[in-house]
């Protein structure tokens, strides 16, 4: 291996005709090669350079878990670290600059410019609304779903990444250690040179459940107590209804149920990470807006569809506006 604390981690999986190319370019570099098994000539290649340490896995287990494999490997806690790929898709040449980045920054992000496949372009845009929306500790990411990043090893809780799928970098960004510096590297992204993409329906499956999982499940929870809350409000609007007007009974039901659904979804879902006065009054409001929502959307979806199945869409389009305002407005937070 080359004698500094430059590292560069490459997971591979049926790339052998492009390392084949790409170990040349990067002989200055310790050079972690993660392997799963491809039985491709992808071992012979590796043998010629001395700044190349292989790690072989007996099964295929995806990019980030690969990733994590290397960087677990790397004995220097002060090293400096940059993740790519070996398909030819990001800049080589930059990597130079990450590294010259990492001497006055803990985290960069590469951030792609230029021209893409429309349909990854499509992808990728879909991918990046869905992690800012759901996770919003990552709204300082330009690019979430970049694979070309770098960090300083001993910036990062490395014990706490827990790898799903083919996004690493929004693990170790999740954990990064307070205070880290960061900063962004716009880059050209270019074309893969060899051999097929791995992006699959089971990867954009893992993408999803990883971003589930960063999100604290706080969707899963969010619509749990909705349903509740469901249930909750007819069960008082029975009981109430036995001892006062129908109008009252409507009124203290939903009063009530609203401030229970509150409750639960400040202290258990969002575990009180706003005030709670000024996000009872944002609640009301959008529990409000959502309520509008849904009458416009079912009465509109009325006239062309049955009017059981346009209250469903209704209450959906109502479901996700008011999730998503309530994780980007009513509990914001800040952080990172």
């Amino acid at each position: 291996m080359v004698k500094n604390k430059r590292y560069i981690i490459i997971p591979t999986y049926k790339e052998a005709e492009n390392l084949r190319e790409l170990l040349p370019i990067l002989r200055k570099y310790n050079v972690i090669i993660v392997d799963d098994n491809s039985q491709d000539g992808t071992e012979e290649i590796c043998r010629k350079f001395r700044n190349v340490k292989l790690i072989i896995r007996e099964k295929k287990l995806g990019l980030a878990s690969a990733v994590l494999t290397g960087i677990r490997s790397i004995r220097e806690k002060d090293a400096s670290v940059v993740v790519t790929d070996a398909d030819f898709e990001h800049d080589y040449n930059s990597i130079g600059r990450i590294f010259d980045l990492l001497s006055r920054y803990d985290f960069v992000e590469g951030v792609k410019k230029g021209k893409r496949l429309p349909s990854r372009g499509l992808i990728s845009h879909l991918g990046t609304v869905f992690v800012k929306t759901l996770v919003p500790e990552s709204k300082w990411l330009k690019d979430p779903m970049s694979g070309f990043f770098g960090f300083r090893l001993k910036s990062v809780n490395v014990e706490r990444i827990k790898p799903i799928g083919y996004k690493i970098m929004l693990e170790v960004f999740m954990n990064l250690k307070k205070g880290s510096k960061k900063t962004h590297f716009p880059y050209p992204y270019g074309y893969r040179k060899h051999g097929k993409s791995k992006l699959s329906l089971l990867v954009m499956l893992q993408f999803v459940w990883q971003v589930l999982r960063l999100n604290n499940y706080r969707l899963a929870l969010f619509l749990s107590i909705g349903i509740f809350g469901i249930f909750f409000n007819e069960f008082l609007l029975y009981e109430f209804y036995f001892f006062m007007p129908l109008i009252y009974a409507l009124v203290y039901a939903i009063v009530i149920s609203t401030l229970v659904n509150f409750l639960m979804n400040h202290y258990i879902t969002f575990k009180a990470r706003s005030p709670f006065s000024s996000s009872l009054a944002k609640f009301i409001g959008v529990t409000a807006a959502s309520g509008v929502i849904n009458l416009v959307v079912a009465y509109s979806l009325s006239f062309f569809m049955l009017y059981l199945l346009a209250n469903f869409v209704g209450i959906l389009i109502a479901f996700l506006f008011k999730y998503v305002f309530s994780e980007g407005y009513v509990w914001r937070t800040d952080n990172h």
